[in-house]
């Protein structure tokens, strides 16, 4: 017996996706969450799946279904796997895998406080010069959810910004509310990015803790219960993801689309193995995918880039690059050190799509996400390693 993830292979709530509104307002969000809903019961593969189990006589076999996600998680033997994809042809069947963080590289020095040149990276995106020119923008009231290793929530440059914080388990896929902390350190450092009082970009934005994967690994059926999870709370209008399987993995994708079409903006790093070589669900043509640049203004070497075809559909990721080489950031138990990784860089990103949605609150998904890329800085190298250039502030404006 192992465990499986069932969706349909071409889901009737993802066909119909264009026709729901995409905004990121809770009243918005709450209509689109409902509506996919509705779709995913009139979809025929779910109304099988439903049929399959019942007559099976075995619901204990089902450990989770998602009503707005459309993933089914069960226990299977090799032969009812077999049994099933002939009976639902339209039912795509996947085995549980293991997935992990985006390990960064992590400095073995320690800073106590941070001054001048450290925050390169807020002037690198043009936030340094707008505070001093006037600019108040802070992400207030803007709600992201970090799925991560957990943050270390008495950190100073964090203290009172974790709102909630609730633990994914990868082998029970049980969510339950913890006290906020970190299993590694990955997340602490990530979430000062988006929204540290000295080293974030929206200091004001309110803060989820998921912490999905516990000292850096989880798995696939832990990472789609947390993204029905997320799907399920209006209040959550970015989510930032820093973990990632090597090459285009479909296993994940429909989840992933699921949340763009219910008003979710998806924040993923691309990897940290360079050239052709890349990650999902940083892959995905519907997430804003996120490299790492030098403070030199160069694309970093480690930063995962790539050209993918996917069902005949060309395109390259990242979409965009923000600083990720040698960041400084908040570490568990206090005080700072600087770490390579598009995990860093990622986090810029949502801080950033949290000061746009703070300026622009009833802004569209398909907007918002227009706005980061046509405003980033065009580098002087390939497009396919910078996508469209180095995020900036002057898209929150």
């Amino acid at each position: 017996m192992a465990i499986y993830i069932l969706r349909p292979r071409n889901g009737l709530a993802l066909r119909a996706a264009n026709l729901i509104g995409t905004g990121f307002t809770e009243p918005a969000r709450r209509m689109q969450i409902a509506a996919v809903q509705e779709l995913q019961q009139q979809d025929p593969v779910q109304q099988e799946l439903h049929a399959w189990f019942a007559e099976e006589k075995e619901p204990q076999r089902v450990r989770f279904h998602g009503p707005v996600t459309g993933n089914w998680i069960v226990d299977l033997d090799s032969e009812e796997v077999e049994r099933l994809s002939q009976e639902i042809p339209g039912a795509m069947v996947v085995a549980n895998q293991p997935i992990s963080v985006i390990h960064p590289r992590r400095t073995a020095v320690r800073k106590a406080s941070l001054e001048g040149d450290d925050y390169w990276h807020l002037r690198a995106i043009g936030l340094e010069a707008a505070r001093r020119n006037g600019f108040r923008g802070n992400g207030r009231d803007v709600c992201v959810l970090v799925l991560d290793t957990g943050i270390d929530a008495t950190h100073p440059e964090l203290q009172g910004k974790i709102e909630q914080a609730w633990e994914f388990d990868p082998i029970t896929l049980q969510t339950s509310p913890i006290t906020s902390y970190d299993s590694d350190g990955h997340g602490t450092h990530v979430t000062g990015l988006i929204c540290g009082n000295t080293v974030g970009v929206a200091p004001g934005a309110r803060i989820w803790n998921g912490l999905m994967l516990p000292r850096r690994r989880g798995t696939i059926a832990g990472f789609v219960t947390a993204l029905e999870w997320a799907a399920q709370r209006a209040e959550v209008q970015i989510v930032n993801i820093s973990a990632g399987i090597h090459g285009y993995v479909d296993d994940l994708h429909d989840s992933i689309a699921t949340l763009l079409s219910v008003g979710v903006l998806v924040v993923c790093a691309t990897g940290n193995e360079g050239v052709n070589q890349t990650r999902s669900p940083g892959n995905y043509v519907e997430v804003l995918s996120v490299g790492a640049t030098t403070r030199q203004g160069r694309v970093a070497s480690f930063s995962s880039s790539g050209t993918l075809v996917v069902n005949n559909h060309q395109y390259s990721v990242p979409d965009v690059v923000a600083p990720g080489a040698g960041v400084f950031s908040s570490v568990i138990g206090g005080g700072y050190e600087a770490w390579d990784g598009t995990s860093m860089a990622t986090g810029i990103v949502s801080g950033l799509a949290a000061l746009i949605l703070e300026r622009y609150p009833a802004i569209r998904v398909p907007d918002l996400l227009d706005t980061i890329m046509s405003t980033s800085q065009e580098l002087e190298q390939v497009a396919v390693r910078r996508g469209y250039g180095l995020v900036q502030v002057v898209a929150a404006l």
